[in-house]
């Protein structure tokens, strides 16, 4: 049997940050046309998955000196591939409830850390026949971009200049040594006061409560103290840009928790999943076009708009801007993905405005708050204080993991996918989308997913705190509508 291969801080995180009513596992949908055979599935999951990413037969243990990915020596695929049909008639809506369901559930940690569903005798919107692969994936193996992926390179192409990649590269080749660089310098501002806090606690940490109470207040008195970091990138001769940009953050770092409104409070365990039908991405584009915007800018107004139509909806017109937590990817996309996959992005904070009622002069306000963070190095930075968090102690990690994340009301991601329509298992795909994990009390998650020019916008929530995700998706398409009709 293969011998166990040290998790990394970055990876192992994401472990200490399960919890029942948030779970860390990314959810993935592909839609198909059709009945894909069983077999030509367990074949294809069995060659592009299991032969070629070990991790895929690994169970994460902890060893002596931290995380291990260790090779499940009981490993057997019927564990993690499976086929179910959903009741007649099931419809989009149902597989959504179903998919919901799953995103309740945890995945057992006496395996390996994925499944994936074959959900047959699916009607799509269509009215076509058709059925679903949904996948989940635990954050620990991969971050969304990789677990994408490995979704996408499941299927297949006519098209010889389209492969199954999502994500594009921040910059040139060079950003990964520069985030590298940089990242160490600001993680060594918080490695070193969970350090200072080891060591002064070591000899009364049997005592328990008083230790874990100190090492919270000495991981919050880092986040609040960001001159250290600043200082950090002082001592490197950074310039005026980067100082400028540790600046922002260190503005991040004080800021307050995310606005109450209607959707806080604590996170139960029932949640809720719905996307839209795919929208036309030409059309996107040509909102874009009109008012010197991206599609992205064109979205990001969009999904705004539609939380503004949710609060007005539930009797709360006070909040004008609301806080999403943006992952960016830093590490070139290759050819090729590694087989040990891996965490490796930046999580940035983007505050859209909902204010403006004009849909048109807030997608200029919003495009003009993501330029800010376009010109800057924002992603290094916040990737180098994720891995500070994963370094320290695992009261202080908890304690600054969710310090960040409440400031949020979740996590949006834009995710570009293949411009070509592929086919899974010989079965066209029709539509994807995927939604990556709240953390701590969070209420949901929303994912921008571009594919075969088209693009889907999904939510998922806390049913709780978010009764109906279908108002979210709805509101947000009637921004989408109310773009298209002021453009030519």
């Amino acid at each position: 049997m293969a011998e166990a291969r040290s998790m990394s801080a970055q990876d192992a995180l994401w472990l200490t940050m399960d919890r029942p009513t948030n779970l860390m596992v990314i959810d993935g949908v592909m839609l198909v046309r059709g009945r894909p055979s069983w077999d030509d599935v367990l074949a294809v999951v069995r060659k592009r998955v299991i032969e070629r990413f070990p991790v895929f037969q690994c169970r994460a243990m902890q060893g002596e000196g931290g995380w291990v990915w260790q090779p499940d020596p009981h490993f057997d695929i019927s564990r993690h591939l499976r086929s179910v049909e959903l009741p007649a008639p099931a419809g989009v809506d149902e597989l959504e409830a179903y998919v919901a369901e799953q995103r309740s559930r945890p995945i057992n940690r006496d395996r390996p850390l994925w499944e994936v569903t074959l959900v047959e005798s699916v009607t799509l919107d269509d009215g076509s026949a058709g059925s679903a692969i949904v996948a989940r994936f635990h954050h620990a193996i991969a971050d969304g971009v990789r677990m994408t992926q490995v979704m996408l390179s499941l299927c297949d192409t006519d098209d010889p200049s389209v492969s199954a990649m999502v994500g594009r590269s921040r910059g040139d080749h060079g950003v990964w040594s520069v985030a590298t660089g940089i990242a160490g310098a600001a993680a060594e501002a918080v490695i070193d006061g969970a350090r200072a806090f080891a060591q002064a606690t070591s000899s009364v940490m049997r005592e328990g409560t008083a230790a874990v109470e100190a090492g919270l207040e000495v991981g919050l008195q880092l986040v609040r103290n960001p001159g250290r970091l600043i200082d950090a990138f002082d001592s490197m001769g950074i310039d005026n840009r980067l100082a400028n940009t540790t600046g922002s953050v260190a503005k991040l770092a004080l800021r307050g928790t995310s606005v109450r409104t209607v959707w806080s409070g604590k996170p139960g365990m029932r949640k809720g999943v719905a996307w839209s039908p795919p929208l036309s991405l030409p059309d996107i584009k040509r909102i874009g076009r009109e008012h010197g915007a991206s599609v992205n800018d064109v979205m990001l107004t969009a999904v705004a708009g539609g939380l503004r139509r949710y609060l007005h909806a539930h009797g709360d017109d006070s909040v004008a801007e609301v806080e999403w937590m943006v992952p960016v990817n830093l590490v070139p996309i290759a050819d090729n993905l590694p087989e040990d996959l891996g965490n490796y992005f930046a999580l940035v904070m983007a505050v859209l405005p909902l204010e403006p009622a004009d849909p048109v002069e807030r997608l200029a306000a919003t495009r003009s708050r993501m330029d800010r963070i376009k010109n800057s190095d924002e992603p290094v930075l916040t990737f180098g204080i994720q891995r500070g968090i994963s370094a320290a102690p695992r009261a202080v990690s908890v304690a600054l993991t969710d310090f960040f994340a409440n400031k949020a009301v979740g996590v949006l991601t834009n995710v570009p996918g293949p411009r070509s329509t592929m086919t899974f298992a010989g079965a066209e795909v029709s539509q994807v989308i995927g939604f990556a994990p709240c953390s701590a009390d969070q209420p949901m998650t929303a994912t921008i997913f571009s594919y075969a020019d088209t693009i889907t916008i999904g939510y998922a929530v806390d049913a709780d705190l978010v009764p109906r995700a279908r108002d979210l998706v709805e509101g947000t398409m009637a921004e989408v509508h109310q773009l298209a009709e002021t453009s030519s």
